[in-house]
């Protein structure tokens, strides 16, 4: 984009739209590229505002082009159109709102878990969010409306093992393998509880998560906390044993 840009500026740079719009086109996403070593923070989404300057200068050099500008207009739309229409299929992103949110709410379990929590937001899109079918949502103590948040406030981790070790079934719904872990105490003991008291039935993955299903492991097959995991998603072992099974 900042190539094509550059290209449009050159017949316009005796004007003064070349100014404002190149820094508009390259210094957003230029910003957060320089950033990243300190802190991650490029998400090509978020920057997008910044091709505002490269709409700038392709329009007004189509205008210059005078009698062609029609076709080159024609042309632009034909070459765009496949990643237009791509862009408007669940493919082009990164999960799957809609599928993974019907997963949790055709499962059969007592409850469910956000692992982490902001990964609620993958069920926000249930039409029947207060379903009797829907498992019990064990974390969440105010949901985003009531709460004025985007996920939802969560109870105290003490709160969360009481109501864990009361649910025989539970449904945990997180990142797929290989995403950092959240370090707080809710997720902490959501992952600590589910390795020591529960044992992984089924293991499904859906577009961007990772849904697995737990059942209360028998008392003298639970494990001690020395023994715990450090996720939520069982061994690849115990996944392929899962599946053979299923």
């Amino acid at each position: 984009m900042s190539a094509l840009a550059l290209a449009c500026a050159v017949p316009l740079r005796h004007g003064p739209l070349p100014r404002l719009a190149l820094p508009l086109t390259v210094l957003p996403g230029l910003t957060l590229i320089l950033l990243t070593p300190l802190k991650p923070l490029y998400v090509d989404r978020y920057v997008l505002y910044g091709h505002a300057g490269t709409a700038l200068l392709i329009g007004a050099a189509l205008d210059r082009l005078g009698r062609t500008r029609t076709l080159a207009v024609a042309t632009a739309v034909l070459a765009l159109l496949p990643v237009t229409l791509q862009l408007r299929t669940p493919q082009s992103r990164t999960d799957d709102a809609t599928a993974i949110s019907r997963a949790v709410s055709s499962a059969h379990a007592e409850g469910v878990l956000y692992l982490p929590s902001r990964r609620r937001v993958w069920s926000l899109l249930d039409p029947a969010p207060d379903s009797a079918r829907r498992p019990r949502d064990l974390a969440l103590d105010r949901g985003p409306a009531a709460s004025g948040t985007l996920y939802g406030t969560e109870v105290p981790a003490p709160v969360i093992r009481a109501r864990m070790l009361a649910t025989d079934r539970i449904l945990a719904v997180g990142d797929p393998p290989g995403q950092p872990l959240d370090r707080t105490p809710q997720e902490e003991v959501k992952r600590h509880v589910l390795a020591e008291s529960f044992v992984p039935t089924r293991v499904r993955q859906v577009q961007g998560a990772l849904i697995t299903e737990y059942t209360r492991a028998p008392s003298g097959a639970r494990r001690t906390a020395r023994q715990a995991t450090d996720g939520p998603q069982p061994p690849e072992d115990t996944r392929r044993h899962i599946q053979r099974r299923n």
